[in-house]
């Protein structure tokens, strides 16, 4: 049998949200995560109920050298068709109505409920973009990891684009270079529907509790159909197989080998001028960068201060983010 607790909001829940004076609380979101990656990804339309269907060209027709007096022999190109389905996230949040009575706000009780959901949100969406693998978990859309996921093939096939930085085991990260473009890599939804995240409040109706009795409440449903699209595989490229557990022990030549393997993924990607490209990190690769700054041999890695006191991080000229869905437990790739 669930736990009410684990899936409605209790007295408790109401109680540890009040303050002292009897007004509700902010709560600290301490819980939440910096993924950028959502604010950079480019969102379209797909052509598909369930996503998006793309075209590409697989071979090109090459001319013939044609002497006088003799004919050359026809020639065509090849396509292929790839199709990127869309994932449906939703979720539901039910206050009884006998709670809400006793909050002194009931809209910011409400809102300090749905707040969390929508972070939660943005981290299973930021990690499917990731680790998504609709292999493992068919409800799933494919994400960069399971694309791009060997060390192996001649160019324009995804292991190509893969540079590894020769880590092993299971305590690995990756950098990942993405050049987000309408041509070449955007976050999907389904034709004829909606973008981002649809918040809809369903008023004051019957909820069922685990013993499936009946009670009222309010009720917010939350409905999100993400998907991603690689449309130029030569779009995105990544150093996989970093060590993190050896990265603050890496000398000056092994910390200018890892910072030149990235410079190798960067320049497998095609026409980096015609997209915007931003890599993506986790804090371990973050701080060995920022550190990396002072490093005598650097020449790679700067930093630019921004008009609101903020600070960008750039490597090889292309702009850092820091992604707390990147995980430094990833798999050695093969």
């Amino acid at each position: 049998m669930a736990t009410v607790g684990n899936l409605a909001l209790t007295l408790s829940d109401l109680r540890k949200r009040t303050g002292p004076q009897g007004q509700l609380d902010w709560v600290l979101e301490a819980l939440n995560e910096s993924n950028p990656i959502l604010d950079d990804i480019p969102w379209m339309e797909g052509n598909l109920p369930t996503g998006n269907q793309t075209t590409v060209r697989t071979a090109i027709p090459m001319p013939s050298l044609r002497r006088i007096n003799r004919g050359v022999d026809p020639s065509k190109s090849a396509t292929r068709q790839v199709a990127d389905t869309c994932s449906l996230f939703e979720a539901r949040s039910e206050v009884d109505i006998e709670l809400l009575a006793l909050a002194p706000d009931k809209a910011q009780f409400r809102r300090s409920e749905d707040v969390a959901h929508v972070e939660g949100f943005g981290q299973a969406v930021a990690r499917n973009i990731l680790y998504g693998d609709s292999l493992t978990n068919p409800d799933e859309f494919n994400g960069f990891g399971v694309r791009y996921n060997k060390l192996s093939g001649e160019k324009g096939e995804p292991g190509y684009q893969v540079i590894s930085a020769g880590g092993t085991g299971k305590t690995n990260t990756s950098i990942w270079i993405v050049g987000w473009g309408e041509r070449t890599v955007t976050g999907i939804y389904p034709r004829n529907t909606f973008a981002g995240l649809k918040v809809r409040d369903l008023g004051e109706n019957d909820a069922v509790d685990p013993d499936g009795r009946k009670f009222r409440a309010v009720s917010t449903l939350f409905t999100w159909k993400p998907g991603l699209a690689v449309r130029d595989q030569r779009a995105v490229a990544a150093v996989r197989n970093i060590k993190v557990d050896t990265l603050t022990t890496l000398d000056s030549d092994g910390k200018r080998a890892l910072v030149e393997k990235f410079i190798l993924a960067k320049n497998r990607i095609r026409n980096l001028d015609t997209v915007n490209p931003v890599a993506y990190v986790s804090d371990d690769v973050y701080s060995f960068l920022e550190i990396y700054l002072i490093d005598k041999s650097n020449v790679h890695v700067t930093r630019r201060d921004l008009m609101d006191g903020g600070q960008v991080l750039y490597l090889a000229g292309i702009p850092v983010r820091k992604l707390d869905a990147l995980r430094s437990n990833e798999e050695a790739i093969k």
